[in-house]
């Protein structure tokens, strides 16, 4: 089981928020710019880029560290690999996609760098749904029993009243001691 973390908690999704935030915002940040010409919106995709590819540099280095400790001839490794290329393939062309920036060369109207940012975008996602994979359908860094011992009763307590308090009933179906494992 991987195990970079930082405060407790798996590191790589804390800094994969980065990427994910910043390289979609430059996107943006170009159409914007082609539709206006202004270049303060040249200038924000510029850095929204610089800055979404050292986060995924960061996120690169906590997810290797966590790769490498799948195991071997494992589904969650072959789907950790195809993440891992994606986002590699990804960071070289948001990298290529500021070399074409470099200067002043960021305030020519030139659709290469906007569909590179197009592209990059939709790549994103493709990837998030692969590491969404490892996490949801592989269970990879997913605790399997709620650190609650000792606290039985507190919880049935609150799920009882978040069932009476509840505006559908049907949301609160079980009792707290079937889902609780201790």
């Amino acid at each position: 089981m991987p195990t970079t973390t930082f405060a407790g908690h798996p590191l790589h999704p804390q800094l994969v928020e980065v990427p994910l935030g910043l390289l979609p915002f430059s996107f943006v940040m170009d159409l914007m710019f082609k539709n206006t010409g202004k270049h303060a919106y040249a200038d924000a995709a510029y850095y929204a880029m610089v800055g979404g590819v050292g986060g995924a540099l960061a996120a690169a280095t906590a997810g290797a560290f966590d790769f490498f400790t799948l195991p071997r001839d494992s589904q969650a490794r072959r789907i950790g690999r195809v993440h891992g290329l994606l986002n590699l393939g990804l960071v070289t062309l948001y990298g290529a996609n500021l070399a074409l920036r470099s200067g002043r060369k960021r305030y020519k109207d030139r659709l290469a760098p906007v569909l590179m940012s197009g592209i990059g975008a939709g790549g994103l996602a493709v990837s998030a749904w692969f590491g969404g994979e490892l996490v949801y359908g592989q269970g990879m860094r997913v605790k399997k029993s709620l650190p609650l011992r000792g606290m039985q009763g507190e919880a049935e307590a609150l799920l009882s009243d978040a069932a009476k308090t509840s505006s559908n009933p049907g949301l609160v179906s079980q009792p707290a001691s079937h889902h609780l494992h201790m």
